[in-house]
């Protein structure tokens, strides 16, 4: 049955790669990927809807790339077919330092590959590999890949399969990992033969900071061993449905991380939960990754973009607001959008620099690309890739004559748009990025009208993290009236659910091909009350089927959820993507509608988006048309100095950012992060 299995897997791999291979017509999703696998040291591709059949265009990406070092492909939907090509291309990459494949569907075969494919890679620091379907095949088989992996520091495999063999394999392996710090085991089924091989692994490695085995078969009576055994310093955490073991010496961490086990009698007077302890590991990993990739986006002499826009050539110009003028023009032979910054609005060359540098690590399927960047004196320019279909606002509006958008393609629009602000607001938990200016001009479409969002503002160094009943308070307001909630526009209260109730009412815009307002709100819910029917404002412009007519319902109550008033009754960007895909059309070739998972403890550990360089070469960027409108943009406003709660009168300075017309607090500052009652 073996063989059987594993013939049927090699004979499946070998036809999605002949495919690849004698397809090579990809399509533009898949060229996109291919450019990105081989262009950076620093490949970021996670929670991007990837198949195993993308996972060979990938691979063949990856064997390309003489410079890898990191490769993050977690929440994607790589099963072993897949596993298989990623760990072929893996071979002989010396330099990669941090590999994460969580939240697959990787079973013993395709961690099998992964690990032959690590055999060479002495630089390995951290490996995760959670929530998938690994056994003790697989679990032997990265064991005996570790062997050689003197310097590896974190590694996790919580959430599978593994058993005291796997286990037992795997504390072989870490045996000359004397630089171990974190090693996550939760959620198998490894017994007390396996945990007494870790513990017996584990005993002298002096910098082990976590060790967590719950909800695995471990007796109360080995916990206790292994607690009392492990370095001081080391937070263990073993349960089952008799113990709940916590070490003395450490603080508990926050209960986003995981549920609190008792402690112990004798720690009554611990510190628990009084810090958490993530945050240092965040911050490890951002430092590791920011050395990688130094040099994110490439900087350009002022000159070259002079010559690429004709001198900046008036004819040249499509768009333009408060912050500056935007101007169509070809750069490396591609066609690209240069924004111009205007003078009076430029921050200094460090805080310019620090900034965009931030903007690069938030590169995802569904955010406009910044290319690359000129900065000489107070001259300041961007170059964003040139979106062929203009901005959403466009496309409703039917200009130059353009044919309107069908209703699965606005499905599409609703769910690119939700998937790029899920992302931006989880993928760094404690600098999410807040838009404050989102709305239908602001939301691009390519070649093949997935949606792109642009002009992104940035919060980073918030001290806690922000959820539904917390906020930043400032009275720097920026944005569209019609878009802004009532808390950001009267009392100047940012959180993540401000950008929810922009989303709600370009919700209505797809709906009904109105321009926004107040009045669009009203009259939307004056139908769903009145008849549980929203037919008669619905774009007129589209042939409604009777199955459009529900999905377009189903949007409508949607919207109506986004635009409430209180933000704590507003869902959050992933509760939108479920309810989303509840009435998207399961047919469609759409590439983003792949929902994310759960959340998962690695999220909240170290989903640190550094980004990759831009793919400068890709066909799909060179195909970009000079048809892009950069609407106007709000002025700069008077900053407010806000303080933490634990510091109140340490003043800050906050302002709004000349590349993205949001606000901008710099990593120095502290920002205020009240409670909602």
């Amino acid at each position: 049955m073996f063989l059987c299995d594993m013939f049927i897997l090699g004979f499946s791999c070998s036809l999605l790669l002949f495919q690849v291979q004698m397809g090579a017509s990809y399509s533009s999703r898949q060229r996109e990927l291919f450019e990105i696998a081989k262009s950076s040291s620093c490949v970021i591709l996670s929670s991007s809807g990837i198949t195993d059949e993308d996972s060979l265009v990938v691979a063949e990406g990856l064997k390309e790339n003489n410079n890898l070092q990191v490769l993050t492909l977690y929440d994607n939907q790589i099963g072993d077919a897949g596993a298989q090509a990623i760990g072929s291309a893996l071979r002989n990459k010396a330099n990669l330092s941090i590999l994460y494949l969580s939240q697959n569907k990787i079973g013993d075969a395709g961690a099998r590959a992964i690990a032959e494919g690590l055999q060479t890679s002495t630089a390995l620091t951290d490996l995760r590999m959670s929530v998938n379907q690994i056994g003790d095949a697989g679990a032997r088989a990265i064991g005996s890949a570790l062997r050689t992996k003197e310097d590896l520091s974190i590694l996790n495999l919580s959430e599978n399969k593994i058993s005291d063999i796997g286990a037992c394999a795997i504390a072989k392996g870490l045996q000359t990992s004397s630089e171990l710090t974190e090693l996550w085991l939760f959620k198998n089924q490894i017994g007390d033969a396996g945990a007494q091989a870790i513990g017996s692994a584990l005993r002298n490695m002096a910098n082990l900071s976590i060790l967590y085995l719950w909800d695995n078969r471990i007796s109360s009576s080995v916990v206790k061993v292994l607690s009392n055994n492990l370095p001081a310093k080391c937070e263990f955490w073993a349960e089952n449905q008799r113990v709940r073991v916590q070490r003395a010496s450490i603080l508990a961490s926050s209960s986003r991380v995981a549920p609190t086990p008792a402690p112990r009698s004798n720690t009554a007077s611990a510190p628990l939960a009084a810090s958490d302890p993530t945050s240092e590991q965040v911050r490890q990993l951002q430092a590791r990754i920011a050395q990688l990739e130094s040099n994110t986006i490439p900087r350009v002499s002022l000159q070259v973009l002079s010559q690429a826009t004709a001198q900046f050539s008036e004819s040249k110009r499509i768009g333009g607001g408060g912050f500056g003028k935007v101007y169509s023009g070809v750069w490396s032979g591609q066609r690209v959008a240069v924004k111009r910054l205007a003078a009076d609005s430029i921050q200094g060359a460090p805080q310019f620099e620090a900034e965009l540098k931030a903007l690069s690590r938030f590169r995802h399927p569904n955010i406009v690309t910044i290319m690359c960047f000129a900065q000489e004196g107070k001259e300041r320019c961007l170059v964003y890739e040139l979106m062929a279909n203009g901005s959403i606002r466009d496309r409703l509006d039917r200009k130059d004559g353009t044919p309107a958008l069908s209703w699965q393609q606005r499905r599409n629009i609703a769910t690119d748009i939700a998937n790029a602000m899920h992302f931006v607001q989880t993928a760094i938990p404690r600098q999410p990025l807040f838009h404050l200016d989102l709305k239908t001009d602001n939301v691009l479409l390519d070649a093949h009208f997935n949606a792109k969002v642009a002009d992104f503002g940035l919060t980073r160094s918030i001290p806690a993290q922000v959820d539904a009943h917390s906020y930043i308070k400032t009275k720097t307001i920026a944005g569209t009236y019609q878009y802004i909630c009532p808390q950001y526009h009267q009392d100047g209260k940012v959180s993540i659910k401000t950008d929810v109730y922009s989303y709600g009412m370009i919700l209505l815009e797809l709906l009904t091909g109105q321009p926004p307002s107040l009045d669009l709100i009203a009259n939307v819910r004056r139908e769903l009350k009145r008849s549980r029917k929203i037919d008669a404002v619905l774009d007129k412009a589209i042939d409604w089927s009777p199955q459009d007519k529900e999905s377009a319902h189903a949007m409508a109550e949607l919207a109506e959820d986004c635009l409430q008033l209180a933000r704590v009754d507003r869902p959050s960007f992933r509760d939108i993507l479920t309810q989303l895909s509840q009435f998207v059309d399961q047919g469609s070739a759409h590439a983003h509608a792949t929902m994310p998972q759960e959340p998962r403890m690695e999220h909240h550990h170290s989903s640190i988006e550094e980004q990759l360089q831009p793919h400068l070469d890709s066909d799909l960027v060179r195909s970009r048309m000079e048809q892009q409108q950069q609407h106007a943009q709000s002025a700069e406003v008077s900053a407010e100095s806000i303080s933490r709660l634990s510091h109140p009168h340490s003043a800050i300075k906050e302002q709004l950012s000349p590349m993205t017309n949001s606000i901008v607090v710099n990593a120095s500052m502290q920002s205020q992060l009240d409670s909602e009652n």
